[in-house]
Parts: C-alpha cells; structure tokens; sequence
C-alpha cells in the first residue's frame, strides 16, 4: 500500500508574514512596536510581513521569545512556505509516451 494514499498535500502554504501579521494584529502592535520589542530591525520585520526576507532561526528565535511560538514551529513554516513557492514555479513533471 502506497505510503501517499491518506497523505494530506495542501496545495497553498501560509506565509510567515501573514502569521506574523495575525499575531500583531490580535496584540495590536504595528511592526515598529514589534521589532523594537524582539530586537530585530524594522526593515527586517517589514520584509517578513511583506513576504520578501525569509525567517532564519535567529528571528525564529526572537519571535519565540517576544510571542510565545516556538522557534521550530517559524521555521517550519518558513520551510513549508519556501517549498510551496519552489513547486509552484517548477512546472509539474510529464510522463513520457513509450515508443
């Protein structure tokens, strides 16, 4: 029996920076309030949200301490994010006909 067959494959992945921007949304800190309080710098925190600087273990680590979300569950988002946006650009593989 295939390893796959009960297999749940989401065809979308949440970004980080969204996830990010729920957890400022329900504590209602701008991204200014939040870098200043885990340390990191606001540009760094503005690239996250906008989806164009990726979480390292680092800020994991700091958004762990400041949230209360452990470091492996960012970078496990980050990587999931990451692996989505890969599949989404490589084209699916075609069989080819045997002759």
């Amino acid at each position: 029996m295939p390893e796959t067959l009960n297999r749940f494959n989401p065809d979308y992945a949440a970004a980080p920076g969204a996830v990010l921007a729920e957890y400022l949304a329900v504590r209602e800190l701008s991204a200014g309030e939040f870098a200043e309080l885990c340390g990191r710098p606001p540009a760094l925190i503005q690239g996250i949200l906008a989806g164009d600087t990726p979480v390292d273990p680092d800020t994991a680590g700091q958004f762990a301490q400041t949230l209360g979300l452990a470091a492996h569950v960012w970078l496990g988002i980050e990587q999931d994010y990451r692996a989505h946006l890969a599949r989404i650009k490589t084209p699916p593989e075609r069989e080819v006909a045997a002759d």
